[in-house]
């Protein structure tokens, strides 16, 4: 009984195991590829913000959500209907509300800043753009349409990094180091 414990107690003692050491620095490398991932989302949502603060993007918002209207299937229609309605007279709000949204995704991706709430924004985001703008990737029309819209993928992105995001580079990391709470937020 006596060598048990003592076995127990060399094995305690002994030095970290080389691969324990290995799949330490394996999880270091794959948590630096997600941050990675993220900050180069994060770029591409920032050339997409700098496309939409262009005043011709602003100045043609309405027809960009009338167009998506053209071809879809009759059951969608009152969905894109609403839209054209909720935008008239508006767009110029609505495009800077875009802009703003993705000026925010941007920033917020490569700094890694309230990446929970900012994961759950571009998820929703992507959805809605995907929805309204893309027209659900539509109109699908055998032998020509050959895309379901980028914006679904987005969301997908964007629900991938919720998931597997470890917080490293992120200034999330030291913002939670003096406010504890910010944890809730970051995830």
């Amino acid at each position: 009984m006596r060598q048990e414990n003592s076995a127990t107690d060399i094995a305690i003692a002994a030095p970290v195991p080389f691969a324990l050491r290995a799949n330490r620095a394996g999880a270091t490398r794959r948590m630096i590829a997600v941050a990675s991932l993220r900050i180069a989302f994060g770029v591409i949502w920032f050339v997409d913000a700098v496309l939409k603060w262009q005043p011709a993007f602003q100045a043609n918002f309405s027809q960009i959500v009338a167009s998506v209207a053209q071809g879809q299937p009759g059951f969608l229609s009152w969905w894109f209907s609403l839209w054209q309605v909720i935008v008239n007279g508006r767009a110029p709000i609505f495009a800077v509300l875009t802009a703003t949204t993705e000026t925010y995704l941007a920033f917020a991706l490569i700094a890694g800043f309230a990446r929970k709430f900012t994961y759950t924004i571009g998820i929703a985001y992507g959805l809605f753009v995907w929805s309204v703008a893309e027209g659900f990737g539509g109109p699908y029309v055998p032998g020509t349409t050959t895309d379901v819209g980028a914006a679904i993928i987005y969301s997908l992105v964007f629900w991938a990094l919720l998931l597997v995001d470890a917080g490293r580079m992120s200034v999330d990391r030291l913002i939670a180091a003096r406010i504890p709470a910010w944890r809730r937020i970051t995830g």
